[in-house]
């Protein structure tokens, strides 16, 4: 079977704008939906601390000339998505189903289609990598394929803290009360927290929120839910979102590596819009722009699959690439805490 025979530009592409990448079991599909626009390079406005915070009009006298308002200020926000890409040999694939004994072509076909899917998938789980790292860090980190840079959302030692929450006496209600406040001098009212399971116990061990909500300390372990409606309460904290989840990296020796998509030790305060944090912002890919022109089918096509033959060595490889950055629409809109408790390991 000759796979660019069957596997034709118009397949491709048609494979592409067909592909969903809505993952409703990633925390990072609720925090960032994902958008998409034309353009390479991001640009967009973002509100500035104090930028939502009401300004005060004056009394007048009766036929006296109006003051001069002033408009929020806002900070023009350039920054360049990133391009995210992974190929596979589908020969090796088709060679190695024929020797075991798999030679109809719809059947091989099946296997193809599930590669190019998985590669699809791949370039999504980078972008919910970046999604998370900017909830859990405040920025993007990229040491990958000789790249070495930092995507800076300004956030800086005003917006983090560390607590050690170790004993079950901390004092966890309080320094939740300082970092709302910290957030609302912002004009950032925190109505989301986003934290791991650990961090989540030992808020729930904690005397002073089992006193809170039974009473007294009755040494007892209070839900999630619980905990969710004392904060919502206290604070205006109505949604507790805890990631535990994991994904895998490919080293250099062709093992793989289990990772966290946020720390163990990580909770962070969120003032969103709705439901979202921000917006994952996806773009046009070279491979795309060599498809054709951009149309309204392209702006629901978010990761491009490309196939292409190689002579030396023999092979037909596919390839699936996007271009993401998320962005958030306003600034200080997130408090990030780093917990110290006995049962994270170092």
């Amino acid at each position: 079977m000759n796979l660019l025979t069957v596997l034709t530009n118009e397949e491709m592409l048609s494979f592409s704008q067909d592909l969903s990448i809505v993952r409703p079991n990633l925390m990072g599909d609720t925090l960032f939906p994902d958008s998409k626009t034309e353009n390479l390079v991001a640009e967009y406005r973002r509100l500035q601390a104090d930028g939502k915070l009401p300004v005060m009009s004056t009394v007048h006298a009766f036929d006296s000339e109006a003051r001069i308002g002033v408009r929020p200020t806002w900070e023009e926000v350039k920054v360049e998505k990133l391009l995210i890409k992974e190929k596979i040999n589908l020969s090796e694939r088709v060679r190695l189903l024929k020797s075991t004994g798999v030679n109809k072509d719809d059947a091989i076909l099946k296997y193809v289609f599930d590669d190019m899917g998985r590669l699809a998938n791949n370039v999504k789980t980078r972008t919910e990598v970046a999604k998370m790292e900017l909830i859990n860090k405040g920025k993007i980190t990229i040491k990958e394929n000789n790249l070495d840079l930092t995507v800076d959302y300004g956030f800086t030692s005003d917006d983090k803290a560390s607590v050690d929450w170790s004993a079950d006496d901390a004092d966890v209600l309080a320094d939740i009360q300082e970092y709302v406040d910290l957030m609302k001098d912002n004009a950032q009212p925190a109505d989301t927290i986003v934290t791991s399971t650990t961090v989540l116990r030992r808020i729930q061990k904690n005397v002073y929120i089992v006193g809170a909500i039974y009473g007294t300390d009755t040494g007892r372990l209070v839900s999630q839910a619980q905990v969710q409606a004392l904060f919502a309460e206290l604070f205006g904290i109505n949604r507790i979102l805890v990631n535990d989840n994991k994904y895998q990296t490919l080293n250099a020796d062709g093992t793989l590596t289990k990772v966290r998509y946020i720390d163990e030790n990580s909770l962070t305060l969120i003032s969103s819009i709705g439901m979202a944090a921000g917006v994952g912002l996806w773009g046009v890919t070279p491979e795309e722009e060599e498809l054709g022109q951009y149309n309204e089918k392209s702006a629901q096509q978010f990761i491009t699959l490309t196939n292409w033959a190689t002579k030396d060595p023999v092979a037909i490889w596919t390839k699936a690439s996007g271009v993401f950055i998320p962005v958030l629409p306003y600034s200080k809109s997130m408090f990030f805490v780093t917990v110290t408790t006995s049962e994270i390991s170092a």
